[in-house]
């Protein structure tokens, strides 16, 4: 049999939201919650259930939205071992949410931040103040390297059982020194460069939200420099309007634009109606050689998205089925010693490798294995 026959094959660009990262980006009331509940609701009309936003903060309040699941009063253990466990089991039953709102990937990450710390500080029994004080103390660990593993590896497992996402997150204002040492002001991402490495790497479209001044004269007529006195002195107008823009490529100010299409606009008006049109140009601009029209794509690719999704959850399935295995083994072994024995020997061991005294809550499978290879060499 032919290598090639397995391992070789045509690539068909995806024409649904749902295959892609995308992500959104602006500074405070920019509209960043109202376009993705606006852009759901036009894509998916007739699917009040495809969309579902995790609220990891509570811009979403003054919004009617039809699912969403409060994430700002849990925390990290909920969200992986009950909302990305669940939707998994949903994707390889009767998916019901197809595109992940996550609002705002900048609070998602300040809670896996903490996650760790709390992790590592049981562990180690120390009292982590912050992610460089982990990497710090310990020569081994890296706090921010364990942060974006842990964060990818949630959305890594969403990703492969078929769900898209809108990645929503904040911008700042930054100065820049490009390597001429010429300075500039940019807007750029308030995320930590952690984070940044992989979002905006991950993201298959990027827009920033962007709110334009225009200064016009009484009249309404757009004025391009200062009005001056009779002296020539410079006065500011007293009109001037302002309009939110989407740009989908950087300017000469804003840093965070662009993807992995060729056919993307300079900015437009921001709109819902506006973002769509921007997407589906997108997306024809990529089916270049492809006969079969975006809606007879969007079926087939539906369904080769839940063969995947099977696939995937069979995966984590498997993963669980090996902890809870490992944990089986442990608890065997552990029947050989005494009380003062086990916690002796193997209680700071439990502390050391799963940051906990009762093993049975730990789901690393690495670390179950490392600690059942320690039991079993003290029974030699």
């Amino acid at each position: 049999m032919s290598w090639r026959k397995d391992a070789v094959s045509k690539n068909v660009p995806k024409v649904d939201l749902q295959a892609y990262n995308v992500l959104v980006a602006g500074g405070f009331k920019a509209g960043k919650t109202r376009l993705w509940k606006e852009v759901m609701e036009l894509f998916y009309p007739n699917d009040p259930d495809a969309g579902l936003l995790l609220a990891f903060e509570d811009g979403y309040t003054s919004w009617e939205l039809e699912s969403i699941i409060d994430m700002h009063n849990r925390d990290w253990k909920f969200f992986k071992e009950v909302v990305v466990k669940n939707l998994v089991a949903e994707a390889a039953e009767k998916r019901i949410a197809k595109v992940l709102g996550i609002d705002t990937i900048d609070r998602m990450w300040a809670m896996a931040e903490e996650y760790i710390i709390d992790t590592y500080s049981k562990k180690y029994a120390k009292k982590f103040a912050s992610l460089q004080d982990i990497t710090e103390s310990v020569k081994e660990l890296n706090g921010h390297t364990l942060t974006k593993q842990e964060v990818w590896q949630q959305i890594d497992i969403l990703k492969k059982s078929g769900y898209g996402f809108f990645w929503l997150c904040w911008t700042k204002e930054k100065e820049t020194t490009t390597i001429d040492d010429v300075k500039f002001q940019s807007i750029e991402l308030s995320l930590s460069k952690s984070g940044r490495d992989i979002f905006e790497s991950q993201a298959h479209l990027i827009v920033t939200l962007f709110n334009e001044v225009v200064v016009i004269d009484k009249e309404g007529n757009e004025l391009e420099e200062n009005k001056k006195t009779k002296g020539g002195k410079d006065v500011a107008s007293k009109f001037h309007k302002s309009e939110v823009m989407m740009y989908f490529r950087p300017s000469n100010y804003i840093s965070i634009g662009g993807g992995r299409f060729t056919d993307l606009p300079d900015k437009v008006d921001y709109s819902a109606k506006n973002f769509l049109e921007v997407f589906e140009n997108a997306v024809k601009g990529q089916l270049k050689n492809t006969s079969a029209t975006v809606e007879e794509l969007k079926i087939a690719q539906e369904q080769d998205r839940d063969v995947q999704a099977r696939v995937a959850v069979e995966q984590v399935e498997q993963v669980q089925m090996s902890s809870d295995e490992l944990k089986k083994s442990i608890a065997e072994s552990m029947q050989k010693f005494d009380y003062n024995q086990r916690k002796e020997l193997i209680g700071p061991k439990f502390m050391e490798l799963l940051g906990d005294l009762d093993y049975r809550k730990s789901e690393d499978v690495s670390k179950l294995s490392e600690t059942l290879k320690y039991i079993e060499q003290l029974q030699v």
